[in-house]
């Protein structure tokens, strides 16, 4: 069942005889409640530069990241000098067993791979 029809109220409502709406009435209406907000709109300063503010705050915003990933690159470290370089080599050549150092840097024979595959079960049975 409807729930218009087991409402009774809502069924006369439904029923009632109504007259056409009177448009230009509520048009009139509309237009009272509305003139006085729109003066008051109308009348407001307006900001001379909100026109070019909200053009050139995109400006800004690309300027400022800009800005930003300009001084990031400042902050990348100095490359390493040759000294720098053959102390890091020596430290990992002192903690590194020969044939591990080898397989690393890539100057390893191909029997080098069995000799460190190798030395592990050994160091593992000594331990």
């Amino acid at each position: 069942m409807d729930p218009i029809e087991r409402d009774p109220l809502l069924a006369a409502l439904r029923d009632e005889p109504r007259d056409e709406p009177d448009w230009e009435r509520l048009r009139g209406r509309v237009a009272a409640a509305a003139q006085l907000p729109l003066a008051r709109r109308r009348a407001a300063p307006r900001a001379a530069g909100s026109r070019w503010l909200r053009a050139l705050l995109p400006l800004a915003a690309a300027a400022g990241i800009a800005g930003l990933a300009w001084t990031a690159l400042d902050r990348r470290p100095a490359p390493l000098t040759p000294a720098e370089r053959s102390e890091i080599d020596a430290a990992v050549a002192e903690g590194l067993p020969d044939q591990v150092r080898l397989l690393l840097s890539g100057e390893a024979a191909e029997a080098a791979l069995l000799d460190v595959v190798e030395l592990r079960p050994m160091a593992e049975t000594e331990s």
